[in-house]
């Protein structure tokens, strides 16, 4: 139930608009996808998900899901081919708009929504830092990220000060998405209504600015940095945004263009965007600036690589049509990229580009994130039917004839995990975590 300190928060921001906003609170929550176009298209993906797509106003590449609609359940969620997202929460990246080739930093970046669409709109090319502050949540961004295949990514686990001294000057683009009072998702999560107080606002607001600050040091001039939030008060809004670019005048509003819909027009700042919640989606908020100036692009120091075996360049030359430009190995674990593996020092690295695997002894063991990255295409693949398909999610072990060595297995064409055949049988190597029954 919400509290009167907050409704009176809300009639004053909203004035006579309260109304629409206590009448969508009644609505049911909203629930949204992406296709993951680093391993399929749109026009696949609509012969596989057999219903209505209503687009996502506040987002291209993004539609609202039928409520009855259990998208889980569908081999495409197996494969990595879309990702569940929040509606309105896919506008921050929308407004960012990072170019292919570019310098991104996903400052808050659990459990990787904003993440995974940053890819999704470079393809392939250009890098992207995300970090995530609590361990056990960059865990689940690491895997978030695995499933849809990215591979110029570092995933850092730090304080964001950490963040702002190992990358100075660095990013062309930053998203500070950051953590908030979550005003904007009551209506997705009742819950969060009995933790709300004026204090944790408070709390919250200058724990936003602080990361802010850090922001600044990671942007290089010339760059973009949008700031959004879940939440609807000024408090952690406009006048967070207000008290930062005090701190720095060198940061200016880019004006957000007034074409979303169920917005409400701030009266402390012009050209921010603030959604309330409605039918297309819960409460948001995003502001876009840029840092005055022109900067270079900076280099970063190297990490030293133990030595790679060659068993593992051997199979990498049998598996993929391609080999990643760089790789990386440490106490027997290899990496693969397309970008030089740059020291993140003094941040915890969580992982750099793609685990490709393991050497074990005198042979090469590839790793399931191998097989889920998007970043090349393999050599050698099996395609599962239908039957074989739930078989496998479920560990099985296939009796399919097939020449020994490793294979991709793939979902109509589309390669999401590996398998080992010894002539006779494809055994499973998709990870125990991942399987249902």
């Amino acid at each position: 139930m919400l509290k009167n300190e907050f409704l009176a928060q809300m009639k004053d921001l909203l004035g006579d608009r309260i109304d629409e906003y206590l009448k969508a609170m009644k609505m049911k929550p909203v629930r949204g996808f992406r296709v993951n176009t680093l391993k399929t298209d749109e026009a696949f993906l609509r012969k596989e998900l057999d219903f209505e797509w209503v687009r996502n106003p506040y987002a291209s590449n993004s539609w609202i899901l039928p409520d009855e609609v259990k998208l889980y359940e569908s081999p495409a969620y197996t494969a990595g081919l879309f990702y569940v997202q929040e509606t309105s929460a896919s506008s921050a990246v929308e407004i960012l708009d990072p170019k292919p080739g570019s310098r991104v930093l996903d400052l808050c970046a659990a459990p990787g929504s904003k993440s995974t669409q940053i890819t999704e709109r470079m393809g392939q090319k250009g890098f992207l830092v995300c970090n995530e502050y609590e361990s056990s949540r960059a865990m689940i961004l690491a895997e978030n990220l695995e499933k849809q295949g990215a591979a110029n990514t570092c995933i850092i686990n730090s304080d964001t000060r950490d963040t702002a001294a190992a990358f100075p000057e660095y990013f062309d683009y930053v998203l500070c998405d950051a953590p908030c009072s979550g005003e904007g998702m009551f209506r997705k999560n009742p819950e969060a209504c009995d933790e709300w107080s004026p204090d944790n606002v408070q709390a919250c607001a200058r724990r936003q600015l602080m990361i802010l600050n850090n922001a600044y040091q990671t942007l290089k001039p010339g760059g973009i940095l949008v700031y959004s939030t879940c939440t609807l008060n000024e408090i952690e809004n406009e006048n967070t945004v207000i008290d930062f670019m005090k701190e720095h005048p060198d940061m200016k509003i880019d004006p957000i263009p007034d074409i979303y819909p169920h917005t409400f027009i701030s009266r402390k700042i012009e050209g921010v965007l603030r959604i309330l919640p409605s039918e297309y989606g819960e409460g948001h908020f995003v502001c876009r600036m840029h840092k005055d100036g022109e900067g270079r692009n900076r280099e970063l120091k190297q990490m030293k690589s133990d030595r790679i075996d060659s068993t593992v360049t051997q199979f990498l030359k049998e598996q993929l049509d391609e080999p990643y430009r760089y790789l990386y190995s440490r106490n027997g674990r290899i990496y693969g990229s397309d970008l030089p593996f740059v020291s993140v020092s003094p941040c915890r690295l969580v992982r750099f580009g793609v685990l490709l695997g393991e050497v074990k002894g005198n042979r090469f063991e590839p790793d399931h994130g191998f097989y889920a990255s998007a970043a090349h295409s393999f050599r050698k693949v099996y395609d599962l039917n239908d039957e074989q398909l739930i078989q496998y999610i479920h560990g099985d072990t296939l009796t399919i004839p097939l020449d020994k060595g490793w294979y991709g297995v793939a979902y109509k064409g589309h390669v999401f995990a590996g398998g080992r055949s010894d002539g006779r049988m494809l055994k499973n190597k998709y990870p125990k975590r991942l399987r249902r029954r």
